[in-house]
């Protein structure tokens, strides 16, 4: 299936915007809506950004005197759910006039300021506001197979993909992120006076407004930057450093760069090298991308999204280069690929374990 283009999502998710404010909606309006959104993490940022863009059209001094409170009051509707505050009713329906000039300021990529709110979905959460004068630890979690989104208190995204799990502790000098399993993506908002801080067993990553990933595989901790710089520090190396003792690698500090990713492995210094950020992020809009991959980490990374486990049966098949574009939640696209090889076959056992076996000669 052709991927979906950022400008196509971007129109969608205007057309919701509209469509849900419609007083002649149809009723399964909501659910298809709802299905829309669990789709791609990518359909929850746009649509939070299609949202500041009609906030500020239907308010143009939004940001300017206006409360949260009252920004949360305009913007809740049958699908939005204030946090703390209880439901207010939707705003009045817009003109056409409203809904071409809303579009049009959309496309042009004007930014509002975002609105307290959630949308009030099982894939969705937008974290309540905290005062930076405390610390508060908020956790968000994904199951296997599941992707979340998450707007963090200073408005930053985050999206996790398959059995990950974060812990977001924000102070007034720090925004600290733990990655405990699995792994994330961060659209970063922009404040260098707080820096923007992902933590994992092996390493650090600082930001102050980028894109990036962080994944917890069992090799070691890669960071694979989309857009801005990221600082990568091995965990091990600084507190060594702290403690006055060497660590004796050479390098435990590397700047990642769009294009470019930093992995941290056990005893060794970061190691830096080229990226394909496309194909590493496509877990995003819930693709795998493989190219020349050989089959036993293909394998590895079908079985983090799906119940019915693959396992290679015949040892040899473990290096048989792949490469094809499959859905993350579709092994059988994968099954039907390999079956099409002439000395690979699929079989499966009464517990739905699938095997990947062939007839390799002796």
């Amino acid at each position: 299936m052709k991927p979906e283009q950022p400008s196509e999502v971007m129109q969608q998710a205007a057309d919701w915007v509209v469509r849900l404010r419609s007083p002649d909606r149809p009723a399964s309006c909501e659910q298809s809506f709802a299905d829309w959104l669990r789709a791609s993490p990518l359909h929850v940022r746009e649509y939070l950004r299609a949202v500041e863009v009609w906030e500020g059209l239907a308010h143009p001094d939004a940001g300017g005197g206006r409360t949260q409170e009252d920004l949360v009051k305009a913007a809740s509707d049958s699908n939005l759910v204030e946090l703390p505050l209880v439901g207010a009713p939707p705003p009045p329906s817009p003109p056409t006039a409203r809904r071409r000039g809303f579009l049009s300021s959309y496309r042009h990529g004007i930014r509002w300021r975002r609105v307290g709110f959630a949308i009030a979905l099982t894939v969705v959460f937008v974290l309540a506001y905290i005062g930076w004068e405390q610390t508060a630890v908020i956790k968000v979690t994904t199951g296997l197979g599941e992707q979340h989104s998450a707007v963090l208190p200073d408005h930053s995204i985050v999206e996790l993909n398959t059995q990950s799990e974060v812990r977001v502790a924000f102070t007034a000098t720090e925004r600290r992120v733990e990655l405990v399993r699995g792994e994330a993506f961060f659209d970063v908002s922009k404040d260098p006076a707080r820096p923007f801080i992902v933590v994992t067993d092996l390493a650090t990553a600082k930001a102050v407004g980028t894109r990036f990933s962080v994944y917890r595989a069992q090799s070691g901790t890669i960071v694979t930057v989309a857009e801005g710089r990221v600082l990568v520090r091995d965990k091990q190396a600084a507190a060594d450093m702290d403690a006055g003792a060497s660590s004796g690698r050479a390098a435990d500090v590397v700047e990642v760069i769009p294009g470019t990713q930093a992995e941290a492995q056990p005893g060794r210094p970061v190691q830096m090298r080229q990226a394909n950020v496309e194909r590493t992020l496509a877990w995003r809009e819930r693709r795998l991308v493989f190219d020349g991959e050989p089959l036993w980490r293909v394998v590895e990374e079908f079985n983090r999204y799906n119940s019915s486990p693959l396992v290679i049966s015949d040892l040899r098949l473990r290096e048989q280069r792949i490469s094809g574009v499959f859905g993350a939640n579709d092994p059988e696209s994968l099954l039907d690929f390999l079956v099409k090889v002439d000395h690979i076959a699929v079989t499966r056992d009464a517990n739905q374990t699938i095997r990947i076996g062939g007839d390799l000669p002796q």
